[in-house]
């Protein structure tokens, strides 16, 4: 075994042990750190030589050395071995050879002393990423904002892992190492160089139309139009989301698109007017002694159904029902009365107008004129003469219906990161299931919510809202996604939509087109209390479905 001395010490009799305590470090290495420089990944550097010291007067009767902390060291020889007499050195060459992209730290460590040092260890290692092709109007962007392609491009990545993304947000065909990528981004492992190539790109959303205000609500028209209801009235798209014609209808409460394309509006005063789907006046009707309008529905056939209230707070609030014709003559008219004060949700109709569901609140007056106290949510099924056949306890939130008269009751949690206690109840309002998201998994705040219109489309419960940044009330991200069917919450993809202006996003409406299953969203940038514009896209049908 090879040994290395100093200086001569002369021992008299037998060796002496290290046992005593010491003033100094028994064994020293010649060097407190090293720093082997960048390397790519599958390369090995040249061998460093590092020399162990026994300084103390003592010798020591068993040294051993070890590299802690990343398999990237490794000793490649070493005399330093069992005995080590008092001022004698040993040697250690070690050799950096990293298999995974990063900063590499390790300690090179001897033992056999009560006093020892470490010498600390770092490289870096470096893979390859060449991006050989992508799609002209896209670019490829490194997850940890080092690098963007515009055109094909390398770069050395000095990380474990990298997600790549595409830019705009679509539907990305990668190949190579990324063959196998969801929508969501490439995950690279950088253990050797890559090789990416983007193929082909479709954009997420088939076109966009800015508007000076957010839209209240969206419904589908037929051959692929829609109608959109802001602030100020109403205005027709086609499939491509040019104007067709608009209406100035100031105090619009609530837009329903009937089986045939007619368009209904109810202002908040009670009054319902209907249009065709030329934007053309078919009939008015002015209800009497009218609180506000609140809910409007429609059945296949083409009645329709206002829900109303009359009252005030300091008497009594109650709420009435009106079924008017496709010509705007009045059916029926009932009142719903379950306690003081009664405050509707929700109103439903089954497609073939069988029966009819009122979801409410119901409150008293508290200590004050301004304090109310609740009492109880209800919900209420009737025939289409407007008698009551039951009513039983609802959820708390909102509510949508489908067509078969099955009822998504939807809480949302107001705390970031936000997320959604939510119920499906069949059409005699017994609960299917009820459940929440993850408290820590968001997606955000519910803005809205809906349901399939029609029976061509399987029921499922779509909703959009926004984001709040933690700790404050500032919008962030606008989203919506699917969440589930009539078997379980079940959160899909999530699409977020980000403002142009840096100022928070929120969807305010989302609907299934008909026939097809492209999704329109509707929404803002800015914030409900101070927006900045509207917006109103067409998605593909993959967003909904496709991994993100």
């Amino acid at each position: 075994m090879f040994r290395k001395s100093l200086t001569l010490v002369l021992l008299l009799g037998a060796p002496i042990l290290f046992g005593a305590c010491s003033d100094e470090p028994a064994l020293i290495i010649d060097r407190k750190s090293f720093d082997f420089g960048d390397l790519e990944v599958g390369e090995a550097t040249a061998e460093q030589l590092f020399t162990v010291r026994n300084a103390s007067p003592h010798d020591v009767a068993s040294v051993g050395v070890s590299v802690e902390g990343s398999d990237a060291f490794a000793i490649t020889s070493n005399t330093c071995e069992k005995y080590l007499a008092a001022g004698m050195e040993c040697e250690v060459r070690v050799r950096y050879a990293p298999r995974l992209g990063g900063t590499h730290s390790a300690s090179l460590k001897v033992a056999g002393a009560p006093s020892a040092e470490r010498t600390e260890l770092q490289g870096t290692a470096f893979a390859w990423v060449d991006v050989t092709s992508l799609p002209p109007g896209t670019r490829i962007v490194a997850g940890d904002d080092s690098f963007t392609c515009t055109q094909p491009c390398r770069h050395a990545v000095r990380t474990a892992e990298l997600t790549l993304y595409v830019n705009p947000e679509g539907f990305p065909t990668w190949s190579a190492a990324c063959a196998s990528a969801p929508r969501s981004g490439c995950l690279l492992r950088m253990d050797a160089s890559k090789v990416v190539a983007l193929n082909a790109w479709l954009p997420l959303y088939q076109w966009e139309v800015r508007r000076s205000r957010p839209p209240m609500a969206i419904a589908p028209l037929p051959y692929g139009n829609i109608v959109v209801l802001d602030s100020m009235g109403v205005t027709s798209l086609d499939g491509a989301g040019q104007e067709r014609w608009s209406l100035t209808v100031p105090g619009t409460a609530r837009l329903v698109v009937t089986s045939d394309g007619a368009i209904s509006l109810l202002r908040y005063d009670g009054t319902v007017t209907q249009y065709d789907s030329e934007g053309r006046p078919r009939w008015t009707y002015s209800a009497q002694g009218i609180r506000s309008g609140e809910f409007m529905t429609a059945d296949t056939l083409g009645n329709t159904y206002v829900l109303l209230t009359q009252g005030n707070e300091n008497t009594a609030v109650v709420m009435k029902l009106i079924a008017l014709s496709r010509e705007g003559v009045e059916l029926w008219s009932t009142v719903i009365n379950e306690g003081p004060i009664n405050y509707p949700s929700g109103l439903g109709v089954m497609g073939d107008g069988s029966h009819v569901y009122v979801v409410g609140g119901v409150y008293k007056q508290g200590a004050t004129p301004q304090e109310l106290v609740f009492e109880k949510n209800f919900t209420q099924k009737l025939t289409p003469a407007g008698v009551a056949l039951w009513t039983k306890p609802a959820s708390p939130g909102g509510v949508s219906f489908t067509p078969s008269g099955e009822m998504l009751f939807v809480f949302s949690n107001y705390s970031p990161p936000g997320g959604v206690v939510a119920s499906w109840s069949d059409s005699d309002g017994d609960v299917l299931w009820e459940s929440q998201t993850r408290p820590e998994k968001g997606p955000g705040v519910v803005d809205t919510y809906a349901a399939p219109p029609n029976f061509n489309t399987v029921p499922r419960l779509l909703l959009g809202g926004h984001e709040l940044l933690p700790g404050t009330n500032t919008y962030g991200r606008g989203w919506f996604a699917d969440m589930g069917d009539r078997t379980k919450l079940a959160p899909g993809a999530i699409t977020y939509i980000e403002s142009p202006y840096g100022n928070g996003a929120w969807v305010s409406s989302v609907v299934y087109s008909f026939p097809a299953r492209h999704v329109v969203v509707g929404g803002g940038f800015g914030s409900h209390a101070e927006p900045v514009e509207g917006f109103i896209r067409l998605y593909d049908p993959l967003t909904l479905t496709l991994e993100r």
